[in-house]
C-alpha cells in the first residue's frame, strides 16, 4: 500500500511540473517577435541550467511577458530576468533552509525595494516553520511607501518576535497607507500603527518569566 501511495504521489507530482511546463510553453508562443521570444527561452533554459525548476522560473517568465507588455527592448527585458534572477538566488539564501517559491519571490521584490539583506535572514529566524510571504510583502510596500528601510524592517520584526500574524501586519500596512495618503509622514505613520497592533499582543516572553523583585 505504501509503494502505491509514493508512486501515485510521484505521478502527481511529475503531472503537475509537465502542466506548468506546458503552460509556460504556451505563454511563449504568445510572444509574437520571434527574436524577442528566443530570447526569453534561452534565459529561461540558461535558468533552468543554473538550477532553477520550472516553477522557480515562473516569476522570470512573468518578467519577461510584464516587459513585452511594455514593449520593451530586447536588452531590457534581459537585464531585468537576469537582475530578477540575481536577486531570487540571493534571497533564497538568505531565506534558507526551506524558502518556497512565493517566499523567494517576495524576498526579491523586498531586497528591490532596498529591503536589508540581513532583515530577511532574521525574518527567517523568526519564523523558521513557516511562510512568511505576507510578511515580506509588507515589507516591501512600506518601503515603497517611503519608510526608512531599517527602520521598516525593525517594526515588522517586532511585530513578528511578539507573535504578530500576517493578518496583523496586513492591516497594519492598509493603515499606514491610508495614514500617508492623508499627509502623515510614512515613518511617523508606521511609528503610530505599529503601537496600536503592540498593545494588542502578548509581552515579550522576558518579561513573562522575568521573577519578581524582592521586597526591601
Amino acid at each position: 500500500m505504501r509503494r502505491l501511495f509514493l508512486a501515485v504521489a510521484a505521478f502527481v507530482a511529475v503531472a503537475a511540473v509537465a502542466a506548468r511546463g506546458v503552460a509556460q510553453d504556451t505563454r511563449l508562443l504568445s510572444i509574437r517577435d520571434a527574436a524577442v521570444r528566443t530570447l526569453v527561452m534561452r534565459q529561461l533554459s540558461g535558468a533552468r541550467s543554473r538550477g532553477f525548476t520550472v516553477e522557480q522560473s515562473e516569476p522570470l517568465l512573468a518578467k519577461a511577458l510584464q516587459g513585452v507588455a511594455m514593449q520593451a527592448s530586447p536588452t531590457k527585458i534581459r537585464e531585468a530576468m537576469e537582475t530578477l534572477e540575481k536577486r531570487m538566488r540571493r534571497a533564497a539564501e538568505l531565506l534558507a533552509p526551506h524558502a518556497t517559491v512565493d517566499e523567494v519571490t517576495a524576498g526579491a521584490d523586498a531586497l528591490a525595494a532596498r529591503a536589508p539583506a540581513s532583515a530577511l535572514r532574521e525574518m527567517r529566524k523568526l519564523a523558521p516553520n513557516r511562510s512568511i510571504t505576507v510578511e515580506l510583502g509588507v515589507l516591501t510596500e512600506l518601503l515603497a511607501k517611503g519608510v526608512p528601510p531599517k527602520r521598516a524592517a525593525q517594526r515588522v520584526r517586532d511585530v513578528m518576535a511578539r507573535g504578530g500574524t500576517g493578518a496583523q501586519l496586513t492591516e497594519l500596512n492598509s493603515a499606514v497607507q491610508q495614514d500617508v495618503a492623508a499627509g502623515l509622514r510614512p515613518e511617523a505613520a508606521l511609528e503610530l500603527r505599529v503601537r496600536a497592533v503592540m498593545s494588542l499582543l502578548p509581552p515579550p516572553p522576558s518579561v513573562l518569566t522575568a521573577s519578581p523583585k524582592s521586597p526591601p
